[in-house]
Formats: structure tokens, C-alpha cells, sequence
């Protein structure tokens, strides 16, 4: 598990060749991120692990319209399973692209480009979230889901435990080569649409009482860390 028990949320954590999918153990396990095109196979394989089938989860929370999260999200979708995704995303979605990445800096921001597809099985999201959305109704899972761009227009948070966790996607990422080395550790991530916006949304979950940050890569971070790393808003 990715967050200590007494957080009040249970979180599965399946580490993919590009990414993270999480898995919250609500009234129905729930998937955040579906992984990259062709990860179906490691996807199941990381679910029986932890004790959940596929056939049981009911939603998937896509944080953004990059491959490496939004890759999976038509074969689940043939499978049964809803896609809640940021609306403005859609246009990634809809033509299953990957899109512009605007690099932070690095080399290894370079040689990244090229391991991540660019295309896609395109979807069309279930729920098309432009605010927010409680996942109660259709999930079973006790939290929301936040517009919080920056990452990419459409880029979307988890809040879970009374908003205590939230589950980020790529507004950082945590530790090094992939989040092997440190992988709590927070650090920028490699691509952002708007970096000065991105640091916002951080100070905001920062301000909402967040405690636990779970990534896209690497993670989960602290409190403590976040700060230390980002800062808080004045």
C-alpha cells in the first residue's frame, strides 16, 4: 500500500513500465490512470497481486491525456469499466495523441520523448469533468474529482480521506530515474504546460490540508517534503 491505514483510505500502487496505475480499495476498487497502450497484461498481473480483479472495478480516473496514463483507457472502457477525465483533455482523447511536451529542462527530458508513444486507442470519457465530481454515486469511493490544470489543460486530482490524500498525476513527480532511486522524494517534473501554474495548484493543495501526495511517478511524497521542495504560498 502506498499511504498508512490510519490516512483512512486504503491505495494500491501497480508500477508499469512508464507510470503508476493506483488502485483505491472504496466500496468497489477504483483505478487512477490506466497505464500505457499494451500494459493491459502487466495491469491484470499487478491487480491479482493485490487482491482485486479487473471484472470488480467499476470507474478509472484518468489525470491527464498523456499516453502514458490514458493509454489503457479504451480497453478498459470495452471491458466495462467508466472513464472519468478532465474536459480539457478531450481533444487528446478524442484523436488519441499524446500532444506537445514542454520540457523543464534536462537531458533525460530528451531521451524520454522518444520511450513514450504518441498515439493512442482514442476514447470517449463517460464522465467529462470540467469542475469537480463526487465519485460516490457512480464509483463507490468516498472522494472527488478536481479540475487542476497545468500539467495539461485538463489535467485532474483525486482527493480522498476528507482531503487528507490526493492523487496528483503529473504536477511533480518523486525521486530519480523514474522514481527508482527516492522515489518520495519530490522533484519538478519534466514536462509542463505552464510550470508557474502548476506551482500554484501545489500551494493550493497545500492550503486545502493535504498530507499524503501520491504520483504518476515515484511517490508517495509528504507534507514536510512538498513544502521544503515547492514552497508555500504566501
Amino acid at each position: 500500500m502506498t499511504v498508512p491505514q490510519s490516512s483512512g483510505v486504503a491505495i494500491g500502487t501497480i508500477v508499469l513500465p512508464l507510470s503508476n496505475v493506483h488502485v483505491v480499495l472504496g466500496r468497489y476498487p477504483m483505478l487512477v490512470d490506466t497505464g500505457a497502450p499494451g500494459d493491459i497484461v502487466e495491469l491484470r498481473h499487478g491487480l491479482r497481486q493485490l487482491g482485486v480483479r479487473l471484472e470488480d472495478v467499476r470507474c478509472a480516473v484518468v489525470t491527464h491525456g498523456h499516453s502514458d496514463h490514458a493509454g489503457g483507457a479504451r480497453v478498459l472502457q470495452r471491458l466495462g469499466i467508466k472513464i472519468v477525465a478532465g474536459t480539457g483533455d478531450l481533444w487528446r482523447e478524442l484523436r488519441g495523441v499524446h500532444g506537445h511536451l514542454t520540457s523543464t529542462g534536462g537531458l533525460f527530458a530528451l531521451f524520454l520523448k522518444l520511450l513514450v508513444p504518441g498515439h493512442y486507442q482514442p476514447f470517449w470519457p463517460d464522465v467529462r469533468v470540467r469542475d469537480r465530481y463526487d465519485l460516490r454515486p457512480l464509483c463507490g469511493v468516498d472522494g472527488e474529482v478536481i479540475a487542476m490544470p497545468g500539467h495539461t489543460a485538463g489535467s485532474v486530482v483525486v482527493l480522498l480521506a476528507g482531503g487528507k490524500v490526493a492523487m496528483v498525476g503529473d504536477l511533480f513527480r518523486g525521486g530519480a530515474l523514474a522514481g527508482y532511486v527516492h522515489p518520495s522524494e519530490p522533484k519538478e517534473h519534466f514536462f509542463q504546460d505552464d510550470l508557474a501554474l502548476v506551482h500554484r495548484q501545489i500551494h493550493a493543495l497545500l492550503a486545502r490540508g493535504v498530507e499524503v501526495f501520491v504520483l504518476g511517478h515515484g511517490g508517495p511524497s509528504r507534507r514536510d517534503d512538498v513544502i521544503r521542495v515547492f514552497g508555500l504560498k504566501d
